[in-house]
C-alpha cells in the first residue's frame, strides 16, 4: 500500500542524506512518528532531505539550524523543514523536545507552503494555530501505527486538512500573484533539475518576456538571479558539511561546473574552493578550543 521506503547515507560526524525516493504532484505521507523520550542534548545532523518535515513540540525545548541559522523553539512550537536545506537538530539539555512528527512529499505540499509564507528564513507556523495544526499531526502518527485498510487516503486527507489550516492562518498572496506563488513553488522543488526561465513561464502560465518583467517587478531581481541566488545558497550547505566534490555539488543545484563556479563567486565573493575551505579551517579551530579547554579542565 505505502509504495516509499527511505534510504540513508550516514557520514560519521559529517554530513547525512535522506532520500524518500517519492516524487509526485499529489501529496504522500512517508513516516510520522511521536517522540516522547529524546535524550538530553541530542544533537543530529547535519542532515540533507529531499522531502518536507513538519514538527509539532508539545513538551520541552530545543533548536533547529537551518543553513547555517538557528532556531529556538519551546512548547506549541510548529515548523516545516524545506527539501535541500542543511539542517541540524538539537534537543535542550535540561528539558529535550517532546512532540509528534511527520516526513510527507508531493509538489503540491511545495506550492501551499510558499503561499502560507514558510522557507528557510521564516519556518514556523502562527502560534495560534498551533492546536489545530497538532491535531493534524497527531492523527497521521495514530493513522500511521494503525495502517489498515484505507488509511493512506486518510493520511492524504489530514495533509490537506495541515495545509488548509496553515493557509488559513497565514497571510496568503493575493490571487493576482498566484502566478508567483506557483512559480517560486515549483523553483524550490525543482531547482536541481536543468531548469530555465522558459520552465518558469510556463508555469507561471504567461509569456517569457512578460513573465521576466513581472517577475522582477514583485521579487526585486530577475528569474534567472533568482533561481541562481537559490542554488548558490543550497550549495553552501553542501561545501560546508559534505564529502562531495565541487563538481558534483554543482550538480546536485542544477548547474554545469563552468556556470557555477562563475555563479558562486558573484554571490558570495569566494571561489567554492575558497568558501569549503574557510569553513573546515574554522570547525578545525573550533575543534581545537574544544579540545584545549577539556584538557585545561583536565589539567586541574
Amino acid at each position: 500500500m505505502f509504495e516509499f521506503f527511505f534510504v540513508l547515507f550516514d557520514w560519521g560526524d559529517d554530513m547525512i542524506y535522506e532520500y524518500a525516493r517519492v516524487r509526485r504532484e499529489e501529496p504522500v505521507v512517508c513516516y510520522c512518528e511521536r517522540e516522547t523520550a529524546l535524550p538530553a542534548g541530542i544533537r543530529y545532523g547535519p542532515v540533507v532531505r529531499d522531502i518536507y518535515i513538519i514538527e509539532c513540540c508539545t513538551e520541552g525545548y530545543g533548536s533547529v539550524i537551518i543553513n547555517g541559522k538557528e532556531f529556538r523553539f519551546g512548547p506549541k512550537s510548529c515548523y516545516i523543514l524545506l527539501p535541500g536545506d542543511t539542517i541540524i537538530h538539537t534537543a535542550d539539555e535540561i528539558q529535550p523536545r517532546q512532540g509528534v512528527w511527520c516526513a510527507v512529499d508531493g509538489a503540491a505540499i511545495g506550492r501551499c507552503l510558499n503561499s502560507a509564507g514558510i522557507s528557510a528564513e521564516t519556518p514556523f507556523a502562527p502560534p495560534e494555530a498551533f492546536e489545530e495544526l497538532y491535531g493534524w499531526i497527531d492523527r497521521m502518527v495514530s493513522l500511521w501505527e494503525r495502517k489498515d485498510a484505507g488509511t493512506e487516503l486518510l493520511l492524504t486527507s489530514c495533509i490537506y486538512g495541515f495545509m488548509g489550516t496553515l493557509l488559513r492562518e497565514k497571510e496568503v498572496s493575493s490571487l493576482g500573484e498566484a502566478w508567483l506563488e506557483r512559480t517560486l513553488g515549483m523553483v524550490e522543488s525543482r531547482y536541481y533539475e536543468p531548469l530555465q526561465v522558459e520552465d518558469m513561464a510556463k508555469e507561471a502560465g504567461l509569456e517569457r518576456a512578460y513573465f521576466s518583467v513581472r517577475f522582477k517587478a514583485v521579487m526585486g531581481e530577475s528569474p534567472h538571479q533568482y533561481l541562481n541566488n537559490l542554488r548558490i545558497r543550497k550549495a553552501c550547505g553542501l561545501l560546508e558539511y559534505s564529502h562531495y566534490s565541487i563538481s558534483e555539488v554543482a550538480g546536485l543545484v542544477g548547474m554545469d561546473m563552468r556556470n557555477f563556479a562563475r555563479a558562486f563567486r558573484k554571490v558570495t565573493g569566494k571561489t567554492p574552493f575558497a568558501y569549503r575551505e574557510e569553513h573546515h579551517n574554522a570547525k578545525r579551530i573550533e575543534s581545537g578550543q574544544k579540545d584545549n579547554i577539556m584538557t585545561f579542565t583536565d589539567g586541574a
